[in-house]
């Protein structure tokens, strides 16, 4: 295992002789009196552990030190004096590049336990680099999984959707177009699937769209991506906007949140219902947004209440669905600081209340 390299500035001879005496045989160290050689060191050598005297004929030893951290920022920097210069420690400090500081004339048995304690410093700050590079990659491979999922793989179900409706209109045997049906909801749920996926991993990150609000033409831009839907099940659905303030959230968490209840309203109403309603309430103000989505659907049972918002956990495996929606819900709501509130009586209907503070502050600055 290679030895820790130190490199030792000071202007007393008797100081870098000692030091090297002390410490040549557990630590690579090298000693000078000039500065430029030093800087020459720190280029060529890349020590792990820096030190240098405050008191210096050119420059401070901080400041010494302040050029050393933009030479080579993760070496560990230790500041020595005979003086009890306290501004000077401070100032080293506060530019955030020493470590420790070590006090002469300076014990022997001191110094070689601040330097063990630097050497783990430097191991432990290296394997949190380490750490973070690999995190770095791993995070450049979730990109690339993400693009593909967004567009690789849902590209050949698109086309797969468009030759399915080809192949309708060429078919009118019952049993056929019942096999046909199958085949759509299976890429429905595929897609939806991918989606989430998706909605998933960009939710996770602390990227933000924070613009203004019109909460009406926002919730119409959703109904008309559930337009299907809705018309197939003959769903009446309206819309209550009161705006006191203009509002400002993230748009990508907000069209999550919204569109997964509103979604799931749909796919959970009432079997045989001819009637299916929903009704969705805006309130805002300064503060925030109140938001209530209403149905008169299914509704939820008591014993599964507090666990719609787990991960992957489905109320009916009977209807369509990945478990995923509403987790994505509350995962959203958090992340914009806001607050999700779920009350439902079996058979009666669902009510979904969200309290989403207003980030127009953000804006204005």
């Amino acid at each position: 295992m290679n030895r820790v390299k130190i490199v030792y500035l000071d202007d007393e001879l008797v100081n870098l002789q000692s030091f090297l005496a002390a410490f040549r045989r557990k630590y690579h160290v090298f000693t000078t009196h000039d500065q430029q050689e030093a800087i020459r060191i720190i280029k060529e050598e890349k020590p792990e552990i820096i030190i240098t005297d405050q008191r210096m004929p050119l420059v401070t030893g901080v400041e010494f030190l302040y050029m050393a951290e933009q030479l080579l920022p993760e070496s560990v920097k230790i500041l020595t004096s005979a003086y009890s210069d306290i501004s000077a420690i401070i100032d080293a400090v506060n530019k955030g590049h020493i470590y420790n500081y070590i006090k002469k004339p300076w014990d022997i048995n001191d110094v070689s336990l601040i330097l063990e304690n630097a050497v783990k410093y430097y191991q432990a700050n290296r394997t949190i680099r380490d750490q973070l590079i690999k995190l770095e990659k791993t995070n450049e491979e979730l990109n690339r999984f993400v693009y593909s999922a967004s567009h690789d793989l849902r590209s050949p179900i698109t086309t797969i959707k468009g030759i399915l409706q080809m192949a309708r209109e060429d078919v009118s045997d019952p049993i056929s177009l019942q096999y046909f049906n199958m085949i759509d909801e299976s890429i429905a749920r595929l897609d939806n699937f991918i989606r989430s996926i998706v909605q998933y991993y960009q939710n996770g990150k602390d990227v933000f769209d924070f613009q203004i609000i019109d909460f009406k033409k926002f919730i119409e831009s959703i109904l008309r991506e559930l337009s299907f839907e809705i018309e197939q099940f003959n769903v009446a659905i309206h819309i209550n906007v009161i705006s006191n303030a203009v509002f400002v959230t993230d748009t990508f968490r907000l069209r999550i949140i919204l569109g997964n209840l509103i979604s799931n309203a749909i796919k959970f109403r009432k079997k045989n219902d001819k009637n299916p309603t929903i009704e969705i309430d805006v309130f805002t103000d300064k503060n925030e947004a109140k938001i209530i989505i209403k149905d008169n659907g299914q509704g939820i049972m008591k014993e599964y209440q507090d666990k719609v918002f787990n991960m992957f956990f489905r109320v009916m495996p009977e209807i369509s669905g990945n478990g995923i929606g509403l987790y994505l819900v509350k995962e959203a709501v958090e992340k914009l600081d806001g607050t999700v509130e779920l009350n439902s009586e079996y058979q009666e209907g669902t009510t979904i209340s969200l309290n989403l503070p207003n980030k127009y502050y953000l804006l204005e600055n």
